[in-house]
């Protein structure tokens, strides 16, 4: 989806004093949206926050997140017992409300209270100041973890990466865990993820790392949020294998790497050979690039 298309499927689901300064934004400006049952609907931008002159009702608020869902939010539960559901165009919804549970596990959600939709961003040149470091000296691609703090960036950072890298020929596959890197639909992507580039949608990281390592052969593979040990292991038994992956992490500074246990298989063989750090002040702006020992290294440097 474009940002034209992007912004006709919001306003087609929002009431219309959230519609017209949704209109009136500038391309490609839009970050979220915070919809809270009782509260003025608001719109994050890279310019900063919008107030819309409504309070809506937590029925009208149910209604929202049915109509975004295209009408099967409740047949989607699998999904959202993980707190979010993925939009058309990639854009994620996530939900509160009152939530079922049997023992420690999430069975439905009930009675929705607020939603945020995250825009899936499409900003081509978003990987020109990481490019220089997404390949070696010999021209073989490296492995990159891009940290930052959610909404910073990373998913588009990631995109745009691994999009030069295909037009480049390098094959490339993803695992699209949650459908927000390529927002495949029909299957076609909806976001530019490049032309030598397959997609594994909607499945978790170690099945979808081992199928793509014995199907397709792949030179690089990428995914998105790491967030468990199964993940870390996915991802370092790809490495031994010989592809280079690109990853994403929530963290707010390198150390929130190195100190998460989840992560440690993956910090203590030293499995990536470039960090990527998002300023967490400034979308989509890149702090510093990292060596493997986390060290700062300049564009072209060797590890």
């Amino acid at each position: 989806m474009n940002w034209h298309e992007t912004i006709a499927f919001l306003t087609h689901c929002l009431p219309k004093a959230a519609a017209r300064p949704l209109n009136a934004l500038p391309e490609g400006s839009l970050r979220e949206i915070r919809v809270r049952a009782g509260q003025p609907i608001r719109l994050l931008t890279c310019q900063g926050e919008k107030l819309c002159l409504c309070e809506p009702t937590p029925q009208q608020v149910a209604q929202m997140a049915e109509a975004l869902c295209e009408h099967a939010l409740y047949a989607r539960a699998e999904e959202q017992r993980g707190g979010f559901v993925t939009l058309r165009g990639g854009h994620r919804m996530g939900l509160c409300g009152r939530v079922i549970c049997q023992g420690q596990m999430v069975r439905a959600l009930r009675e929705i209270s607020s939603f945020c939709i995250r825009i899936a961003g499409q900003w081509r040149g978003a990987a020109d100041g990481l490019l220089p470091h997404l390949t070696d000296e010999h021209g073989r691609c490296r492995s990159v973890l891009i940290v930052g703090l959610p909404g910073m960036g990373k998913t588009t950072l990631l995109r745009d990466s691994l999009r030069r890298l295909s037009e480049a020929g390098r094959r490339v596959c993803v695992v699209d865990e949650r459908s927000e890197i390529a927002a495949m639909c029909d299957g076609l992507p909806q976001l530019e993820v490049g032309p030598c580039t397959d997609v594994l949608d909607g499945c978790g990281k170690e099945a979808g790392f081992r199928w793509l390592l014995r199907s397709l052969s792949p030179e690089v593979l990428a995914t998105d949020e790491l967030s468990s040990l199964s993940d870390a292991q996915a991802v370092l038994e790809a490495i031994h294998s010989g592809v280079s992956v690109l990853a994403t992490v929530h963290g707010r500074e390198l150390d929130s790497v190195r100190s998460r246990s989840a992560l440690y298989p993956l910090v203590r063989s030293q499995a990536f050979d470039r960090y990527a750090m998002l300023d967490p002040r400034e979308t989509g702006k890149l702090a510093g690039v990292f060596d493997r020992d986390f060290q700062p290294v300049a564009p072209g440097e060797e590890a």
